[in-house]
């Protein structure tokens, strides 16, 4: 559930590479190579210091020391004394070169802002099946609903495989229910995480929940969904509609992101967009210049 704030999660992390830390060094103690060669780096380091002190050249201890540290990752391998961490790229501490990690932000997304689980997704562009889409009756566009859905399987992919040089910035998903817009929402989501790329994935309802504890004064800072590289939003338009919530909010959000050159990706069953929300929103959402617009068509799988 959405219930922790970013200290709270701060506070998390700190205590996992503390934990992490303590139990690798645990095992790096018991390994009397290790602390053979943990003994020549700290004379090292004693005689670098001296070095500076008396104004002596340096470089011959840096090299000296970098062999050391080769000479001890081989030792950790051969000893099978690995470090182990979550995330061996922050080490658990959250934070790469001053930035948040990738992970800190996977955190934030689910634990603060109630988005998807990407991780307890099923559905792939690997397991997609043409097979449920019906390929008899053409539809509105002159295509079949498998054609359309094949079309639409291949832009999604296309657009997550060259990310975050896409065609168009942004993608609007529009059509009534049980027509798939989830499921290669859903795609686009757990390929996106695959590839390593910062993305969130929240329902509608879970996203204007958000704006209305935020308008409410509770800690919770939008920020995060501001500035993530990828954000993809299903479902807009089945969330209560909140008076000075909803239109302010969104477009506030669908704007700065419009302007900072971010990628969003949006599923609607809204034929009026306009009505729903006002000019301001649809405008930037079935924008042409910036927006690829995939219309869905066709029989309802759930009913199948």
């Amino acid at each position: 559930m959405a219930n922790k704030t970013i200290s709270d999660l701060l506070a998390d992390f700190e205590l996992r590479h503390a934990q992490k830390s303590y139990a690798n060094e645990r095992r790096r103690v018991r390994s009397k190579i290790i602390q053979g060669i943990e003994e020549e780096k700290r004379a090292l380091l004693l005689k670098k210091l001296e070095c500076a002190f008396l104004q002596g050249e340096a470089r011959a201890c840096d090299k000296e020391l970098a062999a050391l540290e080769q000479r001890e990752q081989e030792a950790l391998r051969a000893e099978g004394i690995a470090e182990e961490y979550d995330c061996p790229a922050c080490r658990d501490t959250g934070v790469i070169g001053g930035k948040y990690c990738n992970c800190f932000l996977y955190e934030v997304y689910r634990l603060v802002y109630g988005a998807v689980d990407l991780k307890t997704l099923t559905e792939s562009f690997d397991t997609f099946d043409r097979s449920v889409f019906d390929d008899k009756l053409p539809q509105k566009s002159g295509k079949t609903q498998r054609q359309m859905m094949e079309l639409y399987r291949k832009i999604c992919e296309d657009y997550i495989g060259v990310f975050p040089k896409t065609v168009k910035q942004n993608i609007l998903l529009r059509g009534k229910a049980g027509l798939g817009k989830t499921y290669l929402l859903n795609c686009m989501a757990k390929e996106a995480h695959k590839k390593g790329i910062d993305v969130c994935l929240m329902r509608s309802a879970a996203l204007f929940d958000v704006f209305f504890k935020h308008r409410m004064g509770e800690e919770v800072p939008l920020e995060f969904l501001r500035n993530v590289q990828l954000l993809l939003i299903d479902d807009l338009g089945t969330e209560p509609v909140t008076q000075n919530v909803s239109t302010e909010y969104l477009f506030d959000l669908l704007n700065r992101r419009l302007e900072a050159g971010l990628h969003t990706v949006v599923a609607t069953n809204i034929d009026d967009l306009q009505k729903r929300y006002d000019e301001r929103i649809s405008s930037r959402l079935e924008a042409k210049q910036a927006c690829a617009t995939l219309f869905f068509d066709g029989e309802d799988l759930r009913l199948k």
